[in-house]
């Protein structure tokens, strides 16, 4: 009698157990048979756009479409809205997203903005959430977000992505163009936000918006300066990174690049936006500040390139003459600045400048010193209109250096009303002014530094208090006119400076300094010893002219 063979069990039920759980999978990570049963069952638990209705067709409205998965997914308590490829108009804006949500557009989706408004808010307009306590857990991630700022009907300001009293945002993947007015992406009174991989293309200015950062770091301080709902309470942002991003222009006919990269413009007194980090991010064309640090602490600014940039860094406390930005929460005016502390900007390139100001500069107020600051393992490689490499006012305990400079057209490291400052290390060629200039600055250093080939004075010295001048080579200073700047020179008032153990040679051709050496009448408690300061083609007819009050040698210099 025929009976049928025993059920062979399928090769997936012979399949080994899968070994480690996947906690989530990323995109671009390796597809193993684990990471793909994890997609799928996360994807049975997703919803997509199209389920409620979206074409994708990019002639009709889809926004409704859309706000329907996203309310759907909030309604039970979050979930996963997948948008497919195709062309997603948006005309019915803003889309409101919610907590523990996690919106993603595959590779080929794009969405439209139809309407100048703001494409994505995280909230509602009647919410209250105060602090870090609205809607977060949010992940936006994939596809190009295309705001068309230049297209007629759409040259209003408005946002692209903007978030607020959030806590743990991520935002990766997405190609962010055309933006009109205001910013790519605001992070506002946020703690613990991402930006990865994004690439930010094409602004347009609709008015006196000259100053608009792509990513903007801000604080709830009024209406004015988040539209998207209260309450103002100032709470600013903390541990926010942006990391491995583009900012540029999109090409677009009417669009220019980005005036500023990611920055802030708004303060409140005793309030900082703290832990901040840039890291490995190009900027390239913008013609303003690629990075703005406006109030922030702890913070850095990492291994990024910097391509025809008006400026690169500059970190700023809250400035003195702005009359919003120095009140305290409750409205009381201060009239004063504030500290801020922790600051690095290392390992950066900057190439091209155009010249918007000094390519790294860090400034303080008379009330406000910017402390504990390192500029250190920077490139900078030409700029323009007069404008320095590094310039430090108003700090105190910094470091700059080793860095490299050169054929920039202002002063290559420019420090003033700084005190506790070290200039170590450095190497400088082929500046216009000079080469490293240190004015009314205390307990300060410049050491072991080169600087060859420089257009007016190697190491200038004016004013300020116990200074020390060591181990540092200049060759060739004085390049830009003859008989006019010096190798190093101490400028009176100065007192108490050290000049020791230094190498200063003239070019031997052409436009020549006037001295290796000069001290003005008036400069008292000069030290100097062990200097090699000899030439025979200074213009004035000797290497060393000490004419400061009693200098005190207690080693033979070598003339």
């Amino acid at each position: 009698m025929y009976s049928s063979p025993a059920p062979r069990s399928s090769p997936c039920e012979r399949r080994p157990p899968l070994s480690t759980p996947i906690d989530q999978w990323v995109p671009g990570m390796q597809v193993t048979a684990g990471r793909l049963q994890y997609m799928l069952e996360r994807l049975s638990e997703s919803l997509t756009v199209t389920s409620y209705g979206a074409t994708g067709s990019g002639t009709v409205d889809d926004a409704p479409a859309i706000q329907a998965a996203l309310t759907a997914v909030k309604k039970v308590g979050g979930g996963w809205v997948i948008v497919p490829p195709g062309t997603y108009l948006l005309a019915s804006l803003p889309l409101r997203i919610y907590r523990n949500t996690r919106l993603t557009l595959l590779p080929g989706a794009r969405f439209v903005r139809g309407i100048a408004e703001t494409m994505l808010l995280n909230g509602d307009a009647n919410q209250g959430f105060g602090g870090y306590t609205g809607h977060g857990n949010i992940t936006v991630e994939g596809g190009v977000w295309d705001c068309q700022g230049a297209a007629p009907g759409l040259k209003s300001a408005a946002m692209c992505i903007s978030i607020g009293h959030a806590r743990d945002i991520t935002i990766r993947d997405l190609e962010i163009r055309d933006v009109a007015g205001y910013h790519a992406i605001e992070l506002n009174s946020t703690k613990r936000a991402l930006v990865d991989n994004c690439r930010f293309l094409g602004y347009i200015d609709t008015g006196q918006r000259d100053f608009s950062e792509a990513v903007q770091i801000d604080l709830a301080k009024s209406s004015g300066v988040f539209g998207g709902f209260g309450p103002y309470d100032h709470v600013a942002c903390e541990d926010i990174t942006v990391r491995n991003c583009y900012f540029g222009a999109s090409g677009t006919a009417g669009t220019t690049a980005w005036p500023r990269g990611v920055g802030s413009h708004s303060a409140t007194i005793t309030r900082w936006h703290r832990r901040i980090k840039i890291a490995e991010c190009t900027f390239e064309d913008l013609p303003q500040y690629a990075v703005s640090a406006y109030n922030w602490e702890d913070s850095s600014v990492t291994a990024c390139t910097f391509q025809g940039c008006g400026s690169g860094v500059r970190l700023r406390t809250v400035i003195l003459t702005d009359k919003e930005d120095t009140k305290t929460p409750d409205g009381t005016q201060t009239n004063a600045s504030q500290d801020m502390r922790n600051l690095a900007v290392t390992g950066n390139t900057f190439r091209s400048g155009t010249g918007y100001d000094d390519v790294i500069t860090a400034l303080g107020e008379t009330s406000g010193l910017i402390l504990n600051l390192a500029v250190t393992g920077n490139t900078i490689d030409g700029n323009s209109k007069g404008q320095n490499g590094i310039r430090v006012q108003r700090t105190s305990r910094s470091t700059i250096g080793p860095n490299v400079i050169t054929n920039v057209s202002g002063t290559g490291i420019s420090a003033g009303d700084s005190g506790n400052l070290t200039v170590t290390g450095n190497q400088l060629w082929g500046v216009d002014a000079n080469g490293i200039a240190l004015t009314r600055c205390d307990h300060s250093s410049a050491t072991a530094n080169q600087v060859r080939e420089i257009g007016q004075t190697g190491l200038l010295v004016s004013d300020g208090n116990d200074i020390q001048l060591k181990t540092n080579y200049v060759r060739a200073p004085g390049r830009a006119k003859t008989a006019m700047y010096y190798g190093i020179r101490i400028s009176a008032p100065a007192s108490s400076v050290t000049v020791t153990g230094n190498k200063v040679r003239p070019y031997g051709s052409g436009a020549e300094a006037i001295h290796a050496f000069s001290a003005e009448q008036n400069v008292t408690f000069l030290h100097r010893y062990g200097n090699d300061f000899r030439g025979s083609t200074w213009t004035g007819n000797a290497a060393m002219n000490d004419s400061s009050t009693s200098p005190s040698t207690s080693a033979a210099d070598l003339t």
